[in-house]
């Protein structure tokens, strides 16, 4: 028998459940244009033309890897900030109501303060 009081909750929802479908379809995207782009180039080469649609594919491959690439990024950007509690929103707005309470504070010295927290 396992004790799951102890055990920390797992996450309800996986990386696969919150893709958007825009976020699937430029992914699946990324990977035909890759094929396209290769299987045409692979043609012109063999066959000694130059083929336009080599060129689209590429084009598309690049511009949607771009997309996809910034997606990644900002997925991991969100999932490594805390997200804030009720608690640390009130103790940011005490905070800030305590240091715009007197007037000559250093401003300085209120950025040092707020970077050591």
């Amino acid at each position: 028998m396992t004790d799951t009081t102890t055990s920390p909750a797992r996450a309800t929802t996986t990386r696969w459940e919150r893709h958007s479908p825009l976020q699937t379809f430029a992914e699946l995207l990324l990977g035909l244009s890759f094929t396209a782009a290769v299987a045409f180039g692979g043609y012109g080469v063999v066959t000694g033309q130059l083929t336009v649609l080599s060129q689209v594919a590429g084009i598309v491959f690049l511009v949607t890897l771009t997309c996809v690439l910034v997606s990644w990024f900002r997925a991991v950007e969100r999932e490594d900030t805390p997200a804030p509690t009720g608690r640390a929103v009130a103790q940011a707005a005490s905070a800030a109501v305590a240091q715009a309470a007197p007037a000559s504070v250093n401003p300085i010295a209120a950025v040092d303060a707020e970077y050591r927290r």
